[in-house]
């Protein structure tokens, strides 16, 4: 028994040892194809960078083609964890700002993976396209990371909070490009401080939502 208790313990040891590699190489990887670009990202460079050998950058993920989709999952994967973390507030309008502000905080937080998200270089693989010309950006639609928004959205128009006859899909998908929109200049150093562009995310949430409640909604927002 103790002698299988101990093998347990190898292969648990093993394994974690085997995911924070992988992250390794992740993050590493992510670093080099936002500030080399995609024609840069060689197995070979990565695993001098990360501190591994070649082999296991093919185990992890089998080639090149495998480790950009990985890259492209991880990112929607992290910003999902964020938005997952925001608490289901019972008024879906104060929800449906946590999540506005969690997006904004991730991008910050993350620049090279947010990077990764909005870059039109990606390869096209399998996995994050919905078929063979289409591109990446079409499944983000798909990914749990845009479920949070729509479900907020969803939990307004039920609320009565948004005026009638708006589609949560229409809705979730102008919400997500405006706080995409801003968060790429803030990145990108449109604004003169974190301060500034504080201040414009603000207002533009305002005004935006403004045009979208009802009555109802209305009331809600000039209470808060």
């Amino acid at each position: 028994m103790a002698i299988d208790d101990d093998r347990a313990d190898n292969r648990s040891r093993m394994e974690v040892k085997k995911d924070a590699q992988r992250q390794a190489l992740l993050d590493a990887a992510s670093e080099m194809l936002v500030h080399e670009g995609p024609g840069a990202l060689s197995l070979r460079k990565l695993a001098k960078k990360a501190g591994a050998s070649t082999m296991a950058v093919y185990t992890a993920f089998g080639g090149k083609d495998g480790l950009m989709e990985a890259l492209f999952e991880e990112a929607f994967d992290r910003l999902a964890q964020m938005q997952a973390s925001v608490p289901h507030a019972p008024d879906p309008m104060i929800w449906l700002a946590d999540l506005g502000a969690a997006y904004r905080a991730f991008a910050l937080a993350n620049p090279a993976y947010y990077a990764l998200m909005i870059s039109v270089t990606m390869p096209l693989t399998e996995h994050v396209t919905e078929g063979e010309d289409a591109p990446p950006a079409r499944s983000i639609s798909h990914h749990p990371a845009y479920s949070y928004l729509h479900h907020a959205v969803e939990a307004c128009i039920e609320a009565g909070l948004f005026r009638e006859g708006l589609a949560a899909g229409d809705v979730a998908d102008m919400l997500w490009a405006h706080v995409h929109g801003l968060c790429s200049l803030e990145l990108a150093g449109y604004y003169a401080n974190e301060k500034a562009a504080q201040a414009r995310f603000d207002l533009s949430s305002e005004t935006i939502m403004r045009g979208l409640v009802s009555e109802k909604g209305r009331l809600r927002l000039e209470a808060r």
